[in-house]
């Protein structure tokens, strides 16, 4: 058992193992209590109290929000410990787990959290052409931050860079 420390999430990123690999991320549903309100997200969360583990927080967290129910024989990776989030809304270590599934599973969203969920073609994730900079923060109007277009926004911030190591890690093997 992991030593329970109080704000620590973890998320999973899952990657179909077929002919054209997708990657799943799940749009968060607005929520003035949620700093990452409307954005894309992997599967995931907080650390509960009753979580044994990171990784039991991960499997239990998308499970709720999604409904797939991953196990540790598709686990292929854990990356190390990143910060999300910035100063204004304290950053959170988050832990990120690396699933491949055969096929896309069913989906299941929790409504109440999640708004819509997508599979994004890893091909054009790691083409640099469909990579583009918006200002994506009403705080930082002028800031502009690279981004990747979903059918319903942009993937950004924590999720747009942990899809580039993902990506980078995923492409260094296959060359």
């Amino acid at each position: 058992m992991e030593p329970f420390i109080r704000h620590e999430a973890a998320v999973a990123t899952i990657i179909t193992r077929d002919a054209s690999p997708e990657v799943l991320v799940l749009k968060r549903r607005a929520n003035p209590r949620d700093p990452w309100s409307g954005h894309y997200a992997f599967p995931g969360g907080r650390r509960d109290e009753a979580d044994p583990s990171l990784l039991a927080t991960c499997i239990r967290e998308t499970y709720e929000e999604c409904g797939i129910q991953l196990s540790t024989e598709h686990l292929i990776k854990k990356y190390p410990v990143r910060q999300a989030g910035n100063h204004l809304n304290q950053p959170i270590p988050v832990t990120t787990y690396l699933f491949e599934l055969p096929e896309p599973p069913v989906i299941r969203l929790q409504r109440s959290e999640i708004s819509c969920h997508e599979w994004l073609d890893l091909d054009y994730v790691a083409d640099e052409s469909n990579i583009i900079k918006r200002p994506m923060s009403p705080r930082c109007p002028d800031v502009l931050f690279p981004c990747i277009p979903a059918s319903e926004g942009f993937v950004w911030g924590f999720t747009y860079e942990m899809l580039m190591v993902v990506i980078a890690d995923r492409y260094a093997h296959i060359s």
